[in-house]
């Protein structure tokens, strides 16, 4: 649970400083580079202590879904909303850890799994009157989704590949990971190169602290959390981050937060995660 913690903690800046930090670079560009600093990170590690790497073709899968695919929506929705809804909006990732899991095992939906969905929506309906740009709202809200529903399900499959595989190191085999995330993220990336990239120092400095640390080190003890705790658990840690990061928004990052309409549309959202945990 500590690991959970710490990590929330340290994801609830990132909304921020990716927002206010790299404003202006090519999201693509962001998520790339931030898979490449965390892939030759861990690849330092697993050559330090080669003994305890073993190569396994499920854990890139896994990082390619998890990272990779999670990392090309997400840091695109930064053009479209602002820090604290993209913060918001990932209350739904609990949701879509147990839909997904629904799906695997062929089961059907549930009432209250349906009634989630029409909650998010008409929450994310209300939260919309904050922007007035509703077309930029919606495909931002989107993207977010998507996002939400990658990470979602990396979850269950790391944890599900340490079941079976108690015995391996996961700190030594982590750059296998972030391998498959470089690869995903490195697709779209190429497609881009005409995109003009001048890195400020302000900018240098945020990607090498979201690639590092938020990346890097967060979804490592993210991962290992996981592992440790229950699914429900884990369902309700996914969400620990949003207050802290809106609250980081808008104390440390001066976003301007219309309470009489956020805070509505907040209780949509939550009322959504209980009916669905």
């Amino acid at each position: 649970m500590l690991y959970l913690i710490i990590v929330s903690i340290l994801w609830s800046f990132s909304f921020g400083i990716i927002k206010f930090g790299l404003t202006g670079l090519d999201s693509i560009f962001i998520s790339f580079f931030r898979s490449l600093i965390a892939f030759i990170f861990f690849s330092s590690l697993t050559v330090y202590n080669i003994k305890k790497f073993s190569f396994d073709t499920k854990l890139i899968i896994i990082g390619a879904i998890q990272f990779g695919l999670m990392y090309v929506f997400y840091i695109q929705s930064y053009q479209y909303l602002p820090a604290y809804l993209i913060a918001t909006f990932t209350i739904t990732t609990p949701i879509f850890v147990g839909l997904f899991s629904k799906a695997l095992m062929k089961e059907s939906f549930s009432k209250n799994g349906i009634l989630s969905i029409i909650l998010v929506l008409i929450g994310s309906f209300m939260m919309r009157f904050n922007l007035a740009n509703p077309l930029d709202y919606w495909f931002g809200f989107t993207l977010i989704q998507c996002a939400n529903m990658f990470f979602a399900s990396g979850q269950i499959m790391f944890k599900k590949w340490h079941t079976e595989n108690s015995d391996k190191d996961i700190v030594h085999n982590f750059s296998q990971m972030f391998f498959g995330a470089t690869i995903v993220t490195s697709l779209f990336y190429f497609q881009t190169l005409d995109v003009q990239n001048i890195l400020s120092t302000t900018n240098l400095l945020s990607l090498i602290f979201l690639g590092l640390c938020s990346t890097g080190i967060g979804f490592l003890l993210w991962n290992i959390g996981a592992t440790k705790v229950s699914n429900t658990r884990l369902a309700i840690m996914n969400n620990v981050v949003i207050p802290l990061a809106v609250l980081n928004s808008f104390f440390i990052f001066s976003e301007d937060i219309n309470i009489l309409l956020f805070m509505p549309g907040l209780i949509c959202f939550y009322a959504a995660y209980r009916l669905s945990s």
